[in-house]
């Protein structure tokens, strides 16, 4: 399958800077903010967004899951480690600062990351591989795939603007909606009551679409093996 292109989303952008902030610069306090950010509002809620489920025999689906459920909760564990070990559970800490100094510690700087990411994005997809991908339109991004099916609800979004402008629309969606799940993140931070509700809705979502998935699999099985039934046994009529 040609869609090793998809290691170029965002989220995978934000597992290197995940690495670089917890092993290069723990102590980068403008990092953590922005990576808790990140972790929390983009990524989880990509697990709503794109259906993750937790199917447990699905490395595919394990995986998508894995990397949108890593960050939050590594972000969980660096923003609450000191309260769980000390069993400390506020119902909700004080807010700090101005409100310029939270926009610019959840909000702008992480945007600010996700606009670098989308330059590094563009530059690939348009510019350095921009042949590659005409040549073989068999090879899947998060913009082909999302317009592979006409009728579908995210190729009419994406093409409200006219199939000729698919790109730019889709770079601004992307945008706003990086920017929307930012809203709820200094809430997050300053309650852990409130990011444990947070991370276990999405959690129970993500295991209600594993199930969801598994009924459907075994349903359509079970179906097919009383067709097979069904079958043999006016087979055996006839004869």
């Amino acid at each position: 399958d040609l869609i090793h292109y998809f290691m170029y989303d965002f989220c995978y952008y934000a597992q290197v800077l995940l690495l670089i902030y917890m092993y290069k610069l723990p102590d980068n306090i403008e990092l953590g903010k922005a990576m808790f950010s990140i972790g929390n509002g983009p990524l989880c809620i990509a697990i709503i967004m794109w259906r993750n489920s937790l199917v447990f025999h699905s490395m595919d689906k394990m995986t998508s899951m894995f990397i949108h459920i890593l960050p939050p909760l590594v972000m969980f564990s660096r923003r609450w480690g000191d309260h769980l070990a000390k069993r400390e559970f506020p119902l909700y800490e004080r807010i700090d600062g101005a409100i310029l100094s939270i926009l610019k510690d959840f909000w702008l700087g992480p945007f600010c990351l996700y606009l670098l990411w989308q330059a590094i994005y563009l530059v690939k997809t348009e510019v350095i591989s921009k042949r590659k991908l005409e040549y073989n339109t068999d090879m899947m991004t998060s913009l082909r795939w999302l317009t592979r099916k006409k009728n579908s609800t995210s190729y009419k979004l994406i093409s409200v603007f006219g199939e000729h402008n698919q790109l730019p629309t889709f770079v601004l969606i992307q945008a706003v909606y990086t920017l929307v799940t930012f809203l709820v993140i200094p809430l997050l931070w300053h309650s852990i009551w409130l990011h444990s509700i947070y991370l276990g809705v999405i959690f129970i979502i993500a295991l209600a679409n594993g199930a969801t998935y598994y009924f459907h699999v075994f349903a359509k099985r079970y179906i097919e093996e009383i067709g097979k039934l069904v079958s043999g046994d006016k087979v055996e009529s006839k004869i």
